[in-house]
């Protein structure tokens, strides 16, 4: 192998790594890894603009709640129902 092909497949790997890892930080494994298959450095990018899918608005006091939450940490007010529908 050259060198030239050594330093763009490292390149592509170390930016492919690391949109997998912001994308399962994300909640988005699945489409970090194809970005940075795909795109490379600009799918890093797209990773780190996108919306985080494991946090959402409350519905009373508008305060970023785990999905998966029962009741919202800032308000306590129960928000279970109203984010899974």
């Amino acid at each position: 192998m050259d060198s030239d092909m050594l330093f763009w497949l490292s390149f592509y790997g170390a930016f492919f790594i690391a949109s997998g890892v912001v994308g399962a930080l994300k909640g988005r494994l699945i489409a970090g890894i194809l970005l940075g298959y795909v795109l490379g450095p600009i799918g890093l990018v797209v990773m780190l603009l996108s919306k985080d899918q494991r946090m959402i608005p409350c519905p009373h006091c508008s305060q970023k709640t785990h999905h998966h939450s029962y009741h919202c940490q800032h308000c306590n007010e129960k928000v279970y129902g109203y984010l899974h529908s």
